[in-house]
């Protein structure tokens, strides 16, 4: 089973992507599910949240992530609800909507995450807000959650050693690895095109060109993500 472990469904100032466009692509790439969250910026996500849950109820092949933001009131009560009601995991952009990574402001998610034994997507980069580092080190206090982050050259040195930090491939696909370009366990590994900021069709080509092991291919394309997440 190959799965798209991250794109965006929805409108925003950045981007805009409709379910149909997700579903078609996924037919011509022989993707059979794909992974899915309302775009950024907030600072509110409850429409795009409402529309990521409604294009995922009649299909199994779109994943949904509650997007969350730990500003507002309440948010603890929110992923609880929408995890209890058909979400699949949670979202939080710390460089986007504004805040650290690290502090307690986003640990009533992590716990509702973790009772719901619901990985945790992290949106991490090079900002002051949320540098790998500081994803890793938070991730260690929750050792009982599996999170997801962003791909980078530092954050493959931040998460090696960290067994419930997972890394998506995009924006260093599958390809780099093989051509041991970059180090990072197989095991923890998530294939994702971040469409449409990136391309499936691209990313899809890379990894068939990988020339990885037929076991290491099915852990990245699928294997490793669906360990984590209800599909």
């Amino acid at each position: 089973m190959i799965v798209d472990g991250h794109t965006f469904l929805g409108k925003s100032s950045y981007m805009e992507q409709t379910k149909e466009t997700i579903i078609a692509n996924m037919d011509k790439h022989g993707v059979d599910a794909s992974v899915v969250v309302a775009p950024p910026p907030g600072p509110i996500y409850d429409k795009a949240n409402q529309a990521v849950a409604e294009a995922a109820k009649d299909t199994k092949r779109l994943i949904p992530l509650y997007h969350a933001n730990p500003f507002i009131e309440d948010m603890a009560e929110k992923v609880d609800a929408a995890l209890s009601d058909g979400f699949k995991g949670v979202k939080i952009s710390p460089t986007h909507d504004g805040y650290g990574i690290g502090g307690p402001l986003t640990d009533p998610v992590i716990e509702k995450a973790r009772e719901h034994d619901a990985p945790v997507y992290i949106h991490s980069g090079d900002s002051i807000f949320c540098p790998p580092e500081n994803v890793a080190r938070y991730v260690t206090k929750h050792p009982d959650v599996n999170f997801v982050t962003t791909m980078t050259r530092r954050a493959t040195d931040a998460a090696m050693t960290i067994d419930n930090l997972y890394l998506m491939t995009y924006s260093f696909p599958v390809l780099a690895f093989q051509r041991k370009q970059m180090s990072f366990p197989v095991d923890r590994l998530i294939f994702t095109s971040d469409a449409p900021l990136g391309s499936l069709e691209v990313e899809m080509r890379a990894a068939t060109i990988s020339e990885l092991s037929s076991s290491d291919y099915e852990k990245v394309m699928g294997g490793n993500l669906l360990r984590i997440i209800e599909a």
